[in-house]
């Protein structure tokens, strides 16, 4: 069975180093975008099983546009292609602000799959991957 391929999408480098590590000792393959621009550009040729996102990267809803892109098939039907692809949203909005993003509330807001509060548990993030990608 082939690798599974992780689309890892965040700026703060350092932790992206970690991620990326922890990710590839589970065994997938892990590819990276430093910016949401990037993602989006990129999402074509890495052809992800899943996405590791963060929400805030070069401006607070950076993480929100990569979403909508992939999830908006009125405005981009060719676009549809991604409909199966899990979305991981990565937050440091309790962090940062006191509020706690619910799972629940961002289900119903945006069209993703599981949210993962930062600072990332490298156990937490690893079973979440695999629970998304159904094994």
């Amino acid at each position: 069975m082939a690798e599974k391929r992780i689309f890892l999408v965040d700026d703060d480098q350092d932790l992206v180093d970690i991620m990326k590590t922890v990710i590839e000792a589970a065994g997938y393959k892990v590819f990276v975008a430093g910016s949401a621009t990037e993602a989006v550009s990129r999402l074509e040729e890495v052809q992800p099983d899943l996405v590791v996102l963060d929400v805030m990267m070069e401006d607070t809803v950076a993480g929100f546009r990569v979403v909508n892109f992939m999830r908006d098939y009125e405005n981009f039907p060719q676009n549809r292609k991604y409909e199966k692809i899990p979305i991981l949203m990565l937050t440091s909005i309790q962090q940062r602000t006191g509020m706690r993003f619910s799972q629940d509330a961002g289900s119903r807001l945006l069209p993703i799959d599981a949210f993962v509060e930062k600072p990332v548990k490298p156990r937490e993030l690893i079973d979440k991957i695999a629970e998304l990608l159904g094994k």
